[in-house]
């Protein structure tokens, strides 16, 4: 989910503080910012390392006590000084001020769609040439690095993940005649028409809202695009045939109520929905379980089954979340913060996190059968499993500096359509030239 987003006045008079310190998007001197020898640098006597991270109390007591000790042990001339942060619509800002103030820490762990606008600014290293990235690059699932790609350069590596997946009333499924979760959206839409009688307000999806989080799994599922591949252009994607038909099928399944009005009003909620019965799929992140598997509804979870995304041809597309790990430009220790940052993508810290509940990113972790590890964290987190197999088919969001812009005008689109405040095509022609200055101006 997105944050809302800070005032413009608020960005530009951050933006101006940082500008009246940098130059040429270097924003502390280039002595300051020059590091030991980098062949000498992680041998010396205890460097420290400043680690800014959003991670929950839970995440945070199990990495202080289990992760970072692991760490030390291994390097014992390198100290972790972790700084937790809340996750809220103001970070972002104290960032950049601590940027401004050269207050910036060596790491950080940051939501993903923050990654590409603190690339532009130029605090963050450029990790490309950095000892071993090509192959680091290789090790995650599906396109998980891509959200740390800005301008065809990489800023960071993802620590860890989510995404979206159908979640099953099977209740209602096994009273219209299925045994399993339907594998296409023509079974779920007919299993709605069976019991449309008997449940005359029952909706065949609820998506959440109108915004790239909830509509661009249907729409990249249903065939559409947003943008070329490099992100530089909506004109000729979000207006093709192929996006249009996608469009078109959206507003179709929502004006016949198969898509619930919860994508407008937020009314059904889509996890009441789904629980209560007036919903037979929704789409959810894995903390889905994690928030319903005790107290009240710790029942209902046994009528609900995950599965992949429905699709006519085959596994349906998913949209990316998570955190990844920055280094930032300014530190005195890059190489040490670098070696951080690589351990921290190896199977043993991955699998200890994730006994908190967060989804690991590297493909070995994952799918090995003989890591002891690995079936331990699964059977803790069933649900793990068909996450992992869905986020091997997900998208990462555009990693563009102006992503929120772009995510604000394509909900407005969506909104236009949907309501009916706007004809489908004049829609979509308005927010492809507002989308495209955007994707110029990043």
């Amino acid at each position: 989910m997105r944050l809302k987003q800070v005032s413009f006045a608020s960005f530009m008079l951050a933006l101006a503080l940082l500008c009246a310190s940098c130059a040429n998007h270097r924003l502390v001197p280039e002595q300051a910012r020059s590091a030991a020898d980098p062949a000498t640098e992680v041998a010396s006597p205890q460097i420290v390392l400043e680690f800014w991270h959003t991670y929950s109390e839970l995440e945070k007591k199990v990495f202080e006590t289990s992760v970072l000790p692991l760490f030390e042990q291994q390097y014992p001339n390198i100290r972790i000084h972790p700084v937790q942060k809340d996750y809220t619509e103001q970070l972002k800002m104290n960032i950049l001020a601590a940027v401004a103030d050269h207050k910036q820490p060596d790491i950080m762990r940051m939501d993903i769609i923050w990654v590409p606008e603190l690339a532009k600014l130029g605090v963050l290293e450029e990790l490309s040439s950095l000892e071993g990235f090509p192959e680091i690059k290789q090790q995650f699932i599906g396109s998980l690095i891509e959200t740390n790609r800005y301008q065809g350069l990489y800023y960071g590596l993802p620590v860890n993940a989510n995404t979206k997946m159908a979640i099953f009333n099977m209740r209602l499924l096994r009273e219209a005649g299925l045994q399993k979760p339907p594998s296409s959206f023509d079974e779920l839409v007919a299993a709605q028409q069976r019991l449309s009688d008997k449940y005359p307000g029952l909706s065949s999806i609820g998506i959440c809202c109108a915004g790239a989080w909830g509509t661009l799994p249907y729409f990249w599922t249903f065939g559409g695009k947003l943008t070329d591949e490099h992100y530089t252009k909506a004109s000729g994607y979000l207006d093709s045939p192929e996006s249009m038909a996608a469009i078109r099928k959206l507003k179709l399944w929502f004006d016949e109520g198969k898509i619930s009005p919860s994508i407008l009003t937020g009314e059904p909620g889509t996890w009441d929905g789904i629980l209560k019965g007036d919903l037979l799929m929704i789409d959810e992140a894995h903390w889905f379980y994690s928030v319903n598997a005790f107290g009240d509804n710790e029942s209902l979870l046994q009528d609900t089954e995950p599965g992949l995304i429905p699709d006519d041809a085959g596994a349906g597309t998913s949209i990316i979340g998570g955190e990844n790990l920055v280094l930032f430009n300014s530190s005195r220790h890059k190489e040490a913060a670098w070696r951080f940052m690589r351990w921290m993508m190896t199977e043993e810290p991955q699998s200890i996190m994730a006994e908190t509940g967060l989804i690991p990113t590297v493909r070995s972790l994952q799918y090995s059968n003989e890591n002891n590890a690995v079936e331990n964290n699964v059977k803790q987190h069933k649900w793990f499993a068909p996450y992992i197999e869905q986020l091997a088919r997900a998208l990462p969001r555009p990693p563009v500096s102006t992503w929120t812009q772009i995510d604000d005008e394509y909900a407005r689109m969506i909104e236009y359509i949907l309501s009916d405040e706007l004809p489908l095509e004049q829609a979509v022609q308005q927010s492809v030239k507002r989308i495209d200055a955007l994707l110029q101006g990043q």
